[in-house]
């Protein structure tokens, strides 16, 4: 295809096409039809021949005549693109499919097959970059495999689909708007085994006092259902029953911890750049990969994660829409569910401060949608409430107890205290009763940020917190407000390993990485 639309990606990481000029073009064929046709009239006028003459005509009006058909008829086409899987991990390979119908005029109808057409697809270049591709109309599709190595929404398409006359004289550019998106989800890298005896503990946490921890006195087991882990496959009763059998521990002995990722923008300063067509930051895409990752570890070891934003919303889960039904949902991820979390972490991107209204403590003014956009506020108007202490995360290990909440350092928070503020995380804290351990997960994390994440999760009776820094020499302010509450603070850049990010927690020890 010799014409390709100009393209730029907007502010919105989308690349804007230019329109494309469908007016019917010559081809080199035709051209050189043309070409033949101007020498034979000149030789005919020469030679007095009208053999010659009729040959001139013929060769100079049947490009002529196609164009002109082209003009007339206006050729439709219908595309048709298939992703297979449209959700899938970072380093995993999609097939995507065209499929090409020509349509009549009449009802848009699709008609049989008419040859082979040319299409320009678009491509992102993480992803490959655009592809040409003969597609037979009204035939089998055509396919190419893309392998996305980084997490995010990817935009596949438009395609121009380029239509020629039967004799291939004439062609003409059809622009086949459809867009197709790519999900591609975090790839979690595996983490090292936290013992419980290095991580601090401080807090009641009544859902974990109150129940026993797993063991073989509190494990049932029922016959291997499709779809179950093969890790919950049990293999001894397996042997005895002569069919598989897979553990059903007790829910209560299911461990439980609250991971929030702070999506608010202010939290991300770094330099710009992009997953897919999602606005984004090296610091936070780090955030998202250690959040996969804590989730598939914890998950896997019957640990129930209720996975949450600093605004209280639960994050995306893949295929679903982010809208009201979705969050007011139950946020707890078990290990049925965790897949299904992860891939909604493709969706996820820092988002506007939502604007603040006076007075008011419900959640409603907080946008409805995960990519949504909101009033920017001034982050100085945060709550300011004094925080409940909290140690480490080793309640969601089997940690065996410490304090009542609010009995270390820092005051409880006084009624009112967050008046003004967006309280959606402390009401949803007290809405589904968050008196588990509490992980954080930020970026360049400010004082009155750290305030209003304290005051939100007050009920909860351990804190630790990842802090992703812009550079090695940059230590977020809210670090020492989280320390003076008793959380258990790990300050990293986007250069640290994941695994040694989470090695630190709980051992008194602020940095890791490249900030050591």
């Amino acid at each position: 295809m010799s014409r390709r639309p100009e393209t730029v990606r907007t502010e919105d990481g989308e690349r804007a096409e230019q329109p494309v000029d469908s007016r019917a073009r010559f081809t080199g064929r035709g051209w050189a039809f043309l070409g033949t046709g101007t020498l034979c009239l000149l030789l005919a006028t020469w030679l007095g021949r009208k053999d010659v003459l009729a040959l001139a005509l013929f060769l100079g009006g049947a490009p002529l005549f196609a164009a002109l058909s082209l003009y007339l008829v206006k050729p439709r086409v219908l595309l048709k693109r298939g992703v297979d899987p449209a959700l899938v991990t970072a380093g995993d390979s999609a097939v995507v499919r065209l499929r090409v119908r020509h349509r009549s005029r009449r009802a848009g109808r699709a008609a049989g097959a008419a040859g082979a057409v040319a299409v320009h697809e678009r491509v992102p270049e993480p992803l490959g970059g655009d592809r040409e591709l003969s597609v037979q109309a009204g035939g089998e599709p055509a396919a190419y495999t893309v392998r996305p190595r980084r997490r995010g929404v990817y935009a596949l398409g438009p395609a121009t689909v380029r239509v020629a006359d039967p004799f291939g004289l004439a062609a003409e550019l059809l622009d086949a708007s459809e867009r197709t998106s790519l999900h591609v989800a975090p790839d979690p890298v595996e983490l090292p085994e936290i013992r419980a005896d290095r991580l601090r503990e401080s807090g009641t946490d009544p859902a974990r006092t109150a129940q026993p921890q797993p063991g073989p006195d509190n494990v049932t087991v029922r016959e291997y259902r499709h779809g179950d882990p093969v890790r919950r496959v049990h293999w001894a009763a397996s042997a005895r029953q002569g069919t598989l059998m897979v553990r059903q521990e007790d829910p209560r002995s299911i461990r439980r911890l609250s991971l929030l990722l702070d999506l608010d923008d202010t939290a991300w300063p770094g330099e710009r750049q992009w997953a897919g067509v999602l606005p984004s930051t090296a610091e936070f895409e780090w955030a998202v990969s250690f959040t996969a990752a804590v989730l598939e570890h914890l998950t896997q070891r019957e640990t129930a994660v209720h996975a949450l934003d600093t605004r209280g919303r639960p994050l995306p889960r893949g295929g679903e829409d982010d809208d009201a039904a979705v969050r007011g949902r139950v946020t707890a991820i078990d290990d049925d569910a965790a897949e299904d979390a992860r891939h909604g972490l493709a969706r996820v991107r820092p988002l506007p401060v939502p604007g603040r209204m006076a007075g008011s403590r419900s959640s409603s003014g907080i946008p409805g949608t995960h990519g949504g956009r909101g009033g920017r506020a001034d982050r100085g108007g945060s709550g300011s409430a004094g925080p409940d202490s909290g140690r480490g995360i080793a309640g969601a290990f089997g940690g065996d107890g410490s304090a009542e909440p609010g009995s270390a350092p820092g005051a409880r928070p006084e009624a009112g205290a967050g008046a003004g503020a967006d309280d959606g995380l402390a009401d949803r804290f007290d809405r589904d009763g968050l008196v588990h351990p509490v992980l954080l997960v930020s970026g360049d994390l400010d004082r009155a940020g750290a305030q209003r994440i304290l005051h939100g999760t007050h009920r909860a009776g351990a804190g630790s917190a990842v802090l992703v820094a812009s550079a090695a020499d940059r230590v977020p302010d809210g670090a020492a407000v989280l320390e003076a509450a008793g959380w258990s603070v790990v300050v990293v850049t986007a250069a640290t390993a994941p695994e040694e990010a989470w090695a630190h927690l709980g051992t008194g020890s602020r940095t890791a990485g490249a900030l050591r």
